[in-house]
């Protein structure tokens, strides 16, 4: 049986519930991490496909988990849609045009342009997923609130606590 398979892995229905749905974060997250990485392509439609996979193996894992797993597959498409946009970003900054020559320098242009410009417009509809709330669960990094831009470290996917400084329940990935 295979790892990512329901009762590979036996869950206790005791189990504290908080502890439960962060390893469910953490199992389908890597599930769909292996799912969009096999696709070899970083198109919308690869993502859809690995995040349907990911959630089709979450509700057969319903009995163990229960409504946490709807709840789940959103937080890790707002934590994945945010290391894409942030991925973007990094990969924009990191192109020097000025020192490529003229002939390289159009082909890179283009292809850049091109990648740009799908991951822009991938990351516009999804934008307004990438708040984090207080109780959801995130991976590991920093969240920053939004009022009053306080750092929250986490060192772990964990649910997410109030603003230690402000007590306001809204973030948005800091890096």
């Amino acid at each position: 049986m295979s790892e990512h398979e329901p009762g590979s892995e036996q869950e206790s229905k005791g189990s504290d519930s908080k502890a439960s749905t962060v390893e469910l974060y953490e199992k389908m997250s890597k599930i769909f991490r292996e799912k969009f990485e096999r696709a070899g392509s970083l198109s919308e439609e690869a993502f859809e496909k690995a995040m349907s996979e990911t959630r089709e193996w979450g509700e057969r894992m319903r009995d163990n988990y229960g409504d946490d797993v709807s709840k789940v597959t959103e937080f890790i498409r707002r934590d994945w849609h945010d290391a894409i946009r942030f991925t973007r970003e990094q990969t924009r900054r990191s192109f020097d045009l000025e020192r490529l020559q003229a002939g390289a320098m159009d082909l890179i242009s283009r292809l850049a342009k091109s990648a740009g410009t799908q991951l822009e417009d991938f990351a516009s509809r999804i934008s307004e997923r990438l708040t984090y709330k207080t109780g959801e669960i995130a991976g590991a990094g920093t969240l920053q609130c939004i009022k009053c831009e306080q750092n929250l470290i986490l060192d772990k996917a964990t649910r997410i606590p109030p603003c230690p400084k402000c007590h306001n329940t809204l973030f948005r990935r800091s890096y």
